[in-house]
């Protein structure tokens, strides 16, 4: 698909297959969850409580990945081919490192790790189990998080539903089979569902690579490893900026998740399901964001700055308005969803009011994943990096931590504090967007 055909189809071609698409991925966790839950609510615990370490390094290894797609998706908007194919290889194969070195580091870590989430006895082993064994599939999930990047950003988005779809249902299949013990294999509990994870993302990816090898015809070679050169410093200029806000924002989650373990494990495991459930409020927005982010890069690819800036416009009200429908949706039904992972009253109540207070937080969520991707896509990726990492931990921990210990709210006041810092870093994006600088950080 060329450059011209991709940045003038409309924003719901492009986004529908992707909105789709994270609406299955979002049950990977929730999926895991329930199987979790029927070992014991501990061990659903545990593992949940892992999710901002084990999103930490998918956000870093996602933010590269976009970072690369971005710049293929403007080589081909400014109709430079050869620059394209390069930046495709030089992600493959940077990203697949990037996975292994990753696993190199945890594996030694695993243990540490979870003791400084600050979790004990019997979570803290469910935990440790969990994490020595998903990290071996890390260079899958990079693998696979670069291949739905530049398959998107061709344009061939549907390809990524399918791909999430397999992930979904192989993960589901093996889960089932390593924890009843199917075809004479030990029942493996935690170990088994960490397991089934690597696989359906080694699966996942074999079937994407196909994709780009024969939809999009990409081939490997030698010429355009030793041609990466010329695209690395560029690749670097925005990749590194564009992870470490996503990361700084990772890490100010396992702060909160840390904070929730001081309150308390029942109000670690209402963190936990309820906090699958508020992922469903992001749909739309992170839907449609990611779609603009395709489009946005190959606009400014072709110099087409105010058709980007219109498209940014239209897609942050959009998000932010179905945040706030889906959030209240979500809470009003929050009794009955909680009720599926537990029948413990307190853990329905408090899960209940962290999806109340999610309404205050998905409308400015929205909007900040939104205006960030595009600058990311554009190459202006180190104000929200910067900027939004400042007040992240400054106004957003200061908030928090004043809400749920000096007010004494507790889980709830945890739960403002991200609302707050959402609020704080959207007013700050919302005002890089309006001031027009980042059309001058394009790569061409």
């Amino acid at each position: 698909m060329t450059g011209k055909q991709v940045k003038d189809r409309s924003l719901i071609s492009l986004s529908w297959p992707l909105i789709l698409t994270f609406a299955v991925g979002i049950f990977q966790p929730m999926m895991d969850s329930w199987f979790l839950s029927r070992t014991s609510e501990t061990a659903a615990a545990g593992v949940g409580a892992l999710m901002p370490i084990i999103a930490t390094i998918f956000t870093a290894l996602h933010a590269f990945s976009q970072a690369g797609a971005s710049i293929t998706s403007q080589y081909i908007g400014a109709r430079q081919s050869s620059h394209a194919r390069t930046t495709q290889t030089l992600v493959l194969v940077g990203s697949f490192l990037l996975g292994i070195s990753i696993t190199l580091l945890v594996l030694p870590l695993s243990g540490t790790i979870v003791s400084l989430m600050g979790l004990t006895d019997d979570t803290a082993l469910y935990a440790n189990q969990f994490l020595s064994v998903v990290a071996f599939g890390f260079a899958f999930r990079a693998l696979q998080a670069t291949l739905i990047a530049l398959i998107a950003t061709h344009g061939l988005t549907i390809w990524n539903l399918i791909s999430n779809v397999l992930t979904i249902v192989s993960n589901a299949v093996l889960n089932y089979i390593f924890l009843e013990g199917l075809f004479g294999l030990p029942k493996m509990g935690v170990y088994g569902v960490a397991l089934a994870t690597g696989i359906s993302w080694g699966l996942a990816s074999f079937m994407l690579w196909l994709v780009l090898r024969f939809k999009i015809r990409h081939k490997t070679n030698r010429r355009d490893l030793v041609r990466s050169r010329i695209i690395l410093p560029d690749w670097i200029r925005i990749g590194l900026p564009a992870a470490a806000e996503p990361i700084s924002f990772q890490l100010f989650q396992v702060f909160i998740t840390a904070m929730v373990v001081y309150v308390g494990t029942t109000a670690i495991t209402a963190r936990v399901f309820a906090g699958n459930f508020s992922a469903v409020s992001c749909i739309l927005g992170i839907g449609l964001g990611s779609g603009n982010q395709i489009l946005v890069a190959h606009l400014v690819g072709a110099h087409e700055y105010d058709r980007a800036s219109e498209k940014i416009k239209r897609t942050f009200i959009i998000g932010s308005i179905s945040g706030l429908i889906f959030s209240i949706a979500v809470a009003l039904c929050g009794e009955h969803l909680i009720g599926i992972f537990s029948k413990d009253p307190e853990v329905i109540r408090l899960g209940c009011i962290c999806l109340w207070c999610d309404v205050a937080l998905q409308p400015f969520k929205a909007v900040n994943f939104i205006i960030t991707s595009s600058l990311r896509a554009i190459g202006d990726s180190k104000f929200p990096a910067i900027v939004g990492s400042a007040m992240m931990w400054t106004l957003g921990v200061g908030t928090a931590l004043f809400l749920a210990f000096g007010l004494k709210l507790g889980l709830a006041g945890l739960w403002l504090g991200m609302a707050s810092d959402e609020f704080y870093r959207s007013i700050a994006n919302f005002w890089r967007w309006k001031s027009g600088r980042w059309k001058t950080k394009a790569v061409v």
